[in-house]
Formats: C-alpha cells, sequence, structure tokens
C-alpha cells in the first residue's frame, strides 16, 4: 500500500513536470523538439510510475546508491545545455533519437519500469530481443545530443564524460538484483549485449 501510494505521487508529479514544462517555457521554446520531447517523456514516466508493478524485490542499498549518479547525469546534461531554441539541428537529431529509443523501451518495459534497481518482471519483447539495456542506450544519445548543442563549453563535457562509466555502473547494480530473478538467466544467455550490439 505505501509503495503504491508512493508510485502514485511520483508519477503525479512527473506528469505535471510535463504539463509545466510546456506551460513555464519561454515562448520561443515551447515548441521546439527538444521542449516537446522533454514533455513527452515526462508524460510517458510519470504514467509508468502510477502504473507500474509491485516490486518483487528492490535492489540493495549499496546498489541503489550507484545507480544514482548514472539517474542524475542525464539531468546535468540537460541542464547545462542553451535553451532549447538555441540548439542546432545536429545536436536536435541525437536528442530525439535517444528519447524515441527510450520512450519504446519504456512502452515495453510497462508495468515493470523502474529507475533504480528492482525486479518487477524480466521484459523479452521490443528492443529488449536485441539489447538488455536499450533505454539507457537512449538516454546516452541524449546526453550526446546535449554536448552536440553546445560543443566549446569544457563544463558541458563533463556529463558526457562521466556518462558512460555511470550507465555502466547502473547496469551492473541493476543485473545484480535481475539476477535474482529465475528468468533473467535464461533471458541473459539469449540476448548477450547489454548495451550495444557486438560491444558490450
Amino acid at each position: 500500500m505505501l509503495e503504491r501510494a508512493f508510485n502514485w505521487a511520483l508519477g503525479l508529479s512527473v506528469l505535471s513536470w510535463a504539463v509545466l514544462g510546456l506551460v513555464n517555457a519561454e515562448p520561443l521554446d515551447r515548441l521546439t523538439p527538444v521542449r516537446l520531447t522533454i514533455s513527452a517523456l515526462n508524460l510517458a514516466v510519470g504514467a509508468l510510475f502510477v502504473a507500474r508493478a509491485p516490486a518483487i524485490r528492490h535492489g540493495s542499498v549499496a546498489d541503489i546508491a550507484v545507480a544514482v549518479p548514472g539517474v542524475a547525469v542525464a539531468g546535468a546534461a540537460l541542464k547545462l545545455a542553451p535553451a532549447p531554441h538555441e540548439w542546432p539541428l545536429w545536436a536536435e537529431v541525437p536528442f530525439v533519437a535517444g528519447a524515441a529509443l527510450a520512450l519504446v523501451s519504456f512502452v515495453f518495459l510497462g508495468r515493470s519500469f523502474a529507475i533504480l534497481p528492482a525486479v518487477r518482471g524480466v521484459v523479452v519483447r521490443g528492443p529488449y530481443r536485441l539489447v538488455r539495456h536499450p533505454a539507457y542506450l537512449g538516454e546516452l544519445l541524449m546526453v550526446v545530443g546535449c554536448y552536440v548543442a553546445r560543443p566549446a563549453e569544457l563544463l558541458g563535457l563533463l556529463p558526457l564524460a562521466f556518462a558512460v562509466p555511470l550507465v555502466v555502473l547502473r547496469i551492473r547494480a541493476e543485473e545484480r538484483a535481475l539476477e535474482t530473478a529465475p528468468d533473467y538467466g535464461v533471458y541473459s544467455g539469449k540476448v548477450r549485449w547489454r548495451l550495444v550490439p557486438g560491444v558490450w
């Protein structure tokens, strides 16, 4: 009951970000691909928090602590990026493509959606047939887009430099939790690649 209330509170909060992000945006930013993409992600994540299944098992405190910086790095990259109306097309493309991959991955996760390490079921369809963590690949593409939007600034390079190692740590923490699910071993035996086919 407590987890359900938490999911609803978090979900409604994230859903409000989707609306408020558009309403409070500067007029020049409101209908840009970047602003609309962020709102679409917030809508999906908010809805998935509300609809997600209760956790069968949560990750350890240590694994959750290891995963948190990987959750925050995309937000830091976006905070350091220029205003949405200032993004060049070559920055918008990886950002929107990464968000689209993340959104599709989230839809296939459905009620198994989680931000931090937990077991809510093992998803084996959609992009999860190709790699085990396609949403994180999408997030990394979004971070690349944030950097490309303002490449001359050294501060903007920090999230990009930290993104891959933090996502790797997050994946390892998540997989420690998932390995407790009996069907995860079968799945990971069939889908060898975690993030990029042929690489890792």
